[in-house]
Parts: structure tokens; sequence; C-alpha cells
């Protein structure tokens, strides 16, 4: 797929940049770059909902793998805003389509055509299987989407089958639906009853996948790879299952890539790594490399289920973010980027196996696929702490699950920065 010269013009702009501003510039935003830290903890505190438990930093900028604080000190990014940033921090090409697009139209409303939307549309399509797709703003959106499909897909073709079956240790997202879908108590907990007709089985459970299936099963949504829940790859055998008991009982295969998507698996959809065909895949992070879109790829035999009126997004899929998003897949396609992932996901991989080896009474084991990956750590070692030491000595990683740290760098990553974050990895796993 070649998408380099396949620009959307932006004409008649030169015109209306040379008509009548309407200027604010009594209200035109500057950033308070003396802003200390102090002063930002206390009005987040006092202005901001204390729903994160965030960490004693602020980024002002950021370079490629590279994160700049408040005060000049540089951190070496291996959490990429939570496998957000995958071409990482200040990408010229990112930056240059933001800019143009920004000059010429934002928003217009689903009620319109929008060029950027559709040549977005064409590319993932082309990219995944045939079908249509549907624009959101996130993850969540994304999932509820999904979940609507499947319930929609099973009360009016397939005799009101309402059954939904997801993995424990999943996550799905936070709004009612996407949260009834993730099979962890602890982001159920606190809310009261939560959707019925969810069936949570434990990852690679051949035995409780098959007893989980029946005539009342309209989906499954599935993460290649369970992200929150420990960086757990799924087996191949295991997602063959899964594909061939959907066929079986008439039911949607729906793949969560939210977080392994957009090439951090080393292709485009970690489900390219198997030898199978979703029904349904869920997009959004690194689809926009930072900017807020979400997408739902629906297979085309099932593009009809959610008619006109059923679903839709006021904000989704509007010109600003496809541009960003479609600039992504463009970069992606053209600066060989996934061959980058296989490579530096195979490196990592190896020094980190390495580190085991050296720690084997800290290291449990590595697992993960291409630039996401998970340290698993002894029972007894908690990651949390681990990433306060990191943050300290100038590398930013994540946890999946308490004693679970996950590695997520940006897709651009050079060996250079990556022998930088192993070092320091060594020096912290050293001092537990």
């Amino acid at each position: 797929m070649s998408l380099e010269n396949d620009p959307i013009t932006f004409a008649g702009l030169e015109k209306r940049q040379n008509d009548e501003a309407i200027t604010t510039s009594d209200l035109s935003y500057t950033p308070n770059i003396f802003m200390s830290l102090e002063k930002i903890k206390e009005l987040d505190e006092k202005y901001l909902l204390q729903n994160y438990a965030k960490m004693p930093v602020a980024f002002q900028y950021g370079s490629g793998e590279y994160l700049y604080d408040i005060e000049g000190k540089k951190y070496i990014d291996f959490l990429s805003g939570i496998a957000v940033t995958g071409l990482g921090h200040a990408h010229a090409d990112l930056i240059s389509t933001l800019q143009t697009q920004a000059d010429a139209l934002w928003h217009t409303s689903n009620l319109f055509f929008n060029a950027q939307q559709a040549q977005l549309g064409r590319a993932l399509v082309e990219l995944s299987i045939p079908g249509k797709v549907f624009f959101c703003n996130s993850g969540t959106e994304a999932n509820e989407a999904a979940l609507k499909l499947m319930r929609a897909f099973g009360q009016k073709f397939r005799s009101n089958k309402t059954k939904i079956i997801s993995l424990r240790g999943g996550f799905h997202g936070r709004s009612f639906g996407s949260m009834s879908m993730t099979g962890q108590e602890k982001i159920h907990d606190g809310f009261g009853d939560i959707l019925g007709d969810m069936v949570y089985v434990d990852p690679n459970d051949e035995d409780q996948i098959m007893a989980a299936f029946d005539e009342n099963v309209c989906g499954m949504i599935i993460e290649p790879v369970i992200g929150e829940g420990g960086v757990l790859p799924i087996e191949g055998k295991y997602m063959q299952l899964v594909r061939d008991l959907c066929n079986e009982f008439e039911s949607l295969m729906v793949v969560d890539e939210i977080q392994i998507g957009m090439g951090r698996s080393g292709k485009y959809f970690a489900y390219q790594n198997y030898d199978i065909k979703p029904d349904a895949i869920t997009l959004a992070k690194a689809l926009g490399g930072g900017f807020p879109i979400g997408a739902l790829i629906i297979a085309e035999q099932y593009a009809t289920v959610l008619k006109p009126g059923t679903h839709g997004s006021t904000f989704g899929g509007n010109h600003l973010a496809c541009a960003v998003a479609y600039e992504v897949i463009r970069t992606i396609e053209s600066n060989d980027i996934l061959d980058n992932v296989k490579k530096m996901g195979d490196y990592l991989f190896t020094k980190l196996i390495l580190l085991q080896k050296k720690h084997p009474t800290r290291i449990h084991k590595i697992r993960g696929m291409g630039l996401l990956i998970g340290v698993v750590l002894n029972e007894k070692v908690l990651a949390r702490p681990l990433i306060t030491k990191g943050l300290a000595k100038g590398l930013i990683f994540g946890r999946a699950s308490d004693n679970v740290i996950r590695l997520a760098p940006p897709l651009i990553l050079r060996q250079s920065v990556a022998d930088k974050a192993i070092d320091i990895l060594d020096e912290i796993i050293a001092e537990i």
C-alpha cells in the first residue's frame, strides 16, 4: 500500500487567509513555562478530580524517544503515553500535517461528507479486513460501539442472542458498557450491578472457553496481548479456537487492538500475527499518534448491523483527527517503521532475558509482543516503587498489574536509546 502521493488539498485556503481575521489577542494562549511543579500540584489538587495517582513530575516538551520536565531534566520515554505516541514526541511530519489542517478546517460534524475521514477509512480497510469504519474519540468509545454491534447482531440477526464473552485480566474501557466487558473486579467495584450476560474466562484456557460458548453468545471481545492485566500474549491455538467457536455458534469475534495495534506488534494489527480474521477490530491510542481518535472496523458482511440512527459521535472522525491519523499511517508506511519494531522488539527481548539471568531472584520472566513487553517480577516485588526509582534516574515506564513492569517505547526506538534504558533498568532492579 502506497500513501505517499495521495495528499488532501486545501482548495480556497489561500483566498480565505486573505480575509479579514477575527482575533481575541487579549485572550490568546501562551504556555506558562515558568510555573513550578509545586504550583501545578496546588492547582491540580484544588481544581481537578483526584482520580489518578500521579507521579511527581510535569513535562514541558518532548523530542523523539525523550521527554523533558519543567526543570529541564531529560527522560527516556518507555511508556509512550500508555502506548499512544507511537512515532515519538514532536514528529515533524505529524506537526506539519496538524498545522496545515488546523489552519484549514477542524470540525463540521458527521452530517456532511469529510475528505480526511473518507481517506483514513479507506487506508484502515486496505490494511485490515474488507469492511466499513466508524470513527470516535477513544478506545472506550470504540469498544462501546463494538458492544452495541455484538448486541444488535444478536438481537436482530440471530434470534435474541445477548451473551458476550471476554477474558479475565483484559481491559476494554471505563464507560459502563466497556467496563462491563472488562474481566477485572477492581474495575467493577463500587458501581453496583454491571451489564448482564457478561461471561469471563481465563486467558489461554481451552476448556473454559469451550464451556462458555453456547447458542446465546452474540460475540467475544479479545485482546491479542492482554495489556493492563500483565502484558500476556494470547496463544495461537487459543486464538484459532476462539475463531472456530465464533463460527460454530454464529457469534462475532471482536479483536481489541487499542493498545497493541497500529504497529506495536510488528504488524499493523496484532491479529495478523495469527492465522485468523476477526469480524471487527477496535482501535485508538497510537492511531492518532497522540491526537485523540478511535475507530471500529466492521467486516463487510456485518456492516449493515448498525443502521443509520443506531450509533453516532459528535466529534468522532473530525477533519483534524483524521488528517493526523492518516499521516501516522503514511509515516509508518514510508519509513519502514514496522521493520524497526521487529528489529528493536527482538533486541529488547534479548537484552531483557540477559537481565533476567543476571537477576533470577528478582525477575520471573519476560513476555509480550513487538514493542509491548512485560517484565514479570517475582511475586514479592512490586512494580510501582520501581517506577518511582526509574523517574529519579531518567527512565519512564509503567506497570501492568502489581508485579509486572510494562515497557512500551516509541516505535521509532533506536538501539542506542534502548541500551541506555536497559542500563537504567539494570540499576533499578539491582537495588531491589
